[in-house]
């Protein structure tokens, strides 16, 4: 079985991540998984964070900034054999609510608008590559809303820092509406390292592999508590 946790963020792009994106490769190979996906906020909190450095409302410096963190866990994972794919935590102005993007490669980023000054989810689909998928983060947190079933593909019943309770909610959620059930470590810390995240009999390479198993439902969600 091959293991890969979807919920990873790097000290590199967030300020409430403490490990850079090299070092947490290294970790996640030392613990047997064989890959990850680099999910850095993609939100107005981080343009604030590095707007001394961004400087601009240049796309392409907003989108060299918001990868640097992938960047680091890739260039690690290629020498030593480990697969980190490019997604994203995309949040909206006027609510807390978080979506999972999976599929994307990484120049896709830069031929996307910005993705944090769409309005909603609906246009957030409507922009997306064909082969994308939306999954809503941990959508029982306090304050967060479940959107319409409709407009995303899956559900994060797992998260590896949210109370049991709130993914077992995301959990009942997802199957009532028949939408596929994800789960990701919520990595910022060394205290969540490897705490969720897939199992599967395939080898997933690149995006189109990870929405391919997905979509397949060919997976076993991990989960640790």
């Amino acid at each position: 079985m091959y293991k890969y946790d979807l919920h990873i963020h790097t000290a590199e792009c967030d300020k409430y991540a403490w490990v850079g994106g090299a070092e947490i490769v290294r970790r996640y190979k030392d613990t047997g998984y064989d890959g990850l996906v680099i999910t850095d906020h993609y939100e107005s909190r981080m343009l604030d964070w590095f707007k001394d450095e961004i400087g601009t409302n240049d796309k392409e410096k907003i989108i060299n900034r918001y990868l640097r963190g992938y960047y680091s866990a890739r260039n690690e994972a290629e020498k030593i054999g480990f697969t980190v794919l490019c997604g994203a935590e995309v949040r909206f102005e006027g609510n807390i609510n978080d979506y999972l993007i999976y599929g994307l490669e990484e120049q896709d980023f830069y031929s996307l608008p910005l993705l944090n000054k769409l309005q909603n989810i609906e246009e957030l689909s409507a922009v997306l590559p064909q082969n994308a998928i939306i999954v809503q983060a941990h959508p029982f947190r306090n304050g967060m809303t479940v959107c319409s079933s409709n407009n995303i593909f899956g559900i994060e019943g797992y998260n590896g820092c949210t109370e049991k309770f709130r993914n077992e909610m995301a959990k009942m959620f997802a199957s009532h509406y028949k939408k596929a059930i994800t789960s990701g470590s919520d990595f910022h810390e060394i205290s969540t390292l490897a705490k969720g995240g897939i199992e599967t009999h395939k080898k997933i390479n690149s995006p189109i592999d990870l929405v391919n198993i997905l979509k397949s439902g060919d997976y076993k969600i991990i989960e640790s508590y």
